[in-house]
């Protein structure tokens, strides 16, 4: 058997294939009603909540900290957490939490087992945070046969029931509880191909509830005239109401203004959301992901036209706002299509996992899927502390993958004991230049002067790999690479311990 997990920002999806390889969700291991898990993470002493059990004990541990939206501190090297004996805990050790929840699940459901196993990831996350998510299966005991992009699995379960999209253009809108992602694919038999793909890391749900706190946030302070409380149990209940309200904005079939009564500690007033200012808010949002998407497209100098259909999955594109919004840009002939928003990536991943052998139950036929993906970023190397700040272009965004490319230095060792260079990821050198670590090679005592090659590889998967060598007689040469600094220096061994040492959920 095969497992394809959706590890979701604000929840995660879990998916098998059913012995005629069609794929279904898998429930939680305790209410089979349950087909989903909230990404969140509930750590008491020696024991740990994640799931449905963080979300159900939050009332009755108001001292203690709901951990939500961890998956956008991957790649940061910044704690997330810190536990009652001032443990750091990092977004790939609470991760690895829900990761071992929804493991034991599939353990439960599945009578043989899995063999493989993949796990999905936004499009436009850099090496930095895909290399945190395989850190993330690797803390929870979980072997992974590959890492999968998010709009990619859902255009592969799409693909497998829409049999008649062969070379159109199709754009993949995802999005999501914290991220925004697109990719554009075309089809043709068992080849899929991404011919772009873009997004907006720090876009989503979470923005949209944010409108409807600060509402209540002011509507408290204009009734009691004091500050609104920032207690752990005050700021876990509100985050949940506001989040319900928002759905509520959002999925409203007459457009209305809304009044609730809401409690923070012993104060009670009513405050009233209107729905025209949230609207309007709202669709500020979503004008970000339009921009994305232009941008991505004049990339391949195209425009919104020249797609034949756009197909909506994730969370928030379920919104009737984020429908009504592209529903006025698209054209009559093109086509605006919900499928399956809320598990289109977990069903697509276990499709792309049961591609890497016979993992599906005996007797069906699982079609190889031949994915062919490109560059999310250009990448480029820049030497460390260069005032001109230029940098090298290695790799363009775009370019099919696996790809890789090289850059060849002249060194003098009588200048220079080491050489620094930032490896860095962007779509514009002129914008957001992520730099993700530092290649320190040296010292070079012992060499007269010589070139220096550094190769630098764009794998299948999107990470990144580094070689360097002395160009004049092809040696490889060792290299130290540097993640930034943090206060709380990431150790596999003490967060290992950490996840091992809790009792999850009372039973794992």
């Amino acid at each position: 058997m095969v497992l394809g997990i959706d590890l979701g920002t604000s929840n995660t999806v879990c998916a098998s294939l059913s012995r005629d390889g069609s794929p279904v969700l898998i429930p939680d291991a305790y209410n089979k009603d349950l087909q989903t898990t909230p990404s969140i993470a509930l750590i008491e002493g020696k024991k740990a909540y994640a799931g449905g059990f963080a979300e159900n004990l939050y009332e009755s541990l108001p001292d203690k900290q709901i951990i939500s939206f961890f998956k956008r501190s991957f790649g940061t090297q910044d704690p997330v957490y810190f536990d009652d004996y001032n443990n750091p805990w990092f977004s790939e050790t609470v991760a690895s939490l829900i990761l071992k929840k929804v493991k034991h699940d599939a353990e439960l459901y599945l009578p043989d087992g899995f063999k493989q196993a993949v796990i999905t990831v936004p499009a436009h996350y850099n090496d930095v945070q895909r290399k945190s998510v395989i850190e993330a299966a690797r803390l929870a005991d979980l072997e992974l046969s590959a890492i999968v992009e998010e709009p990619v699995a859902a255009a592969l379960f799409y693909g497998s029931y829409n049999k008649n999209i062969d070379e159109e253009i199709i754009l993949i809108y995802d999005f999501g509880g914290g991220t925004f992602d697109l990719t554009l694919i075309t089809k043709s038999g068992n080849q899929l191909n991404v011919i772009a793909k873009d997004g907006v890391n720090k876009l989503g749900g979470k923005e949209f509830d944010k409108l409807v706190h600060n509402a209540i946030e002011e509507g408290y302070e204009k009734a009691f005239k004091r500050p609104f409380p920032n207690d752990k149990l005050t700021t876990n209940r509100i985050q949940k109401i506001a989040e319900n309200i928002k759905i509520e904005l959002n999925d409203s079939e007459h457009p209305r203004d809304i009044s609730k009564w809401i409690m923070v500690g012993r104060d009670a007033f009513e405050a009233t959301f209107y729905y025209t200012n949230y609207a309007n808010q709202a669709n500020e949002l979503i004008a970000k992901t339009e921009a994305a998407v232009n941008r991505c497209l004049r990339s391949l100098g195209m425009q919104l036209k020249d797609i034949n259909k756009i197909v909506l999955i994730g969370g928030t594109s379920s919104s009737k706002l984020v429908y009504n919004f592209w529903k006025q840009k698209v054209m009559p002939q093109q086509e605006l299509i919900y499928h399956q928003p809320l598990s289109s990536v977990a069903k697509g991943a276990a499709l792309y996992a049961a591609s890497f052998g016979n993992g599906s139950s005996a007797g069906s036929d699982i079609t190889p899927i031949d994915l062919k993906s490109v560059s999310t970023y250009n990448i480029g190397l820049m030497i460390a502390n260069d005032p001109n700040r230029q940098i090298d272009l290695l790799i363009h965004r775009n370019t099919p993958l696996p790809v890789s490319s090289k850059k060849v230095y002249k060194i003098n060792p009588k200048q220079v004991d080491y050489i620094h260079f930032d490896l860095c990821q962007f779509w514009d050198p002129k914008e957001d230049v992520h730099q993700l670590g530092t290649i320190k090679v040296g010292p070079f005592a012992t060499f007269g002067e010589f070139y220096l090659e550094v190769a630098v590889e764009n794998r299948l998967n999107g990470t990144i790999g580094i070689k360097v060598k002395n160009a004049d007689n092809g040696r490889d040469i060792k290299f130290e690479f540097i993640r930034k600094e943090s206060n709380h220096k990431y150790d596999y061994q003490q967060q290992k311990a950490l996840v091992d040492d809790v009792y999850l959920n009372n039973y794992i």
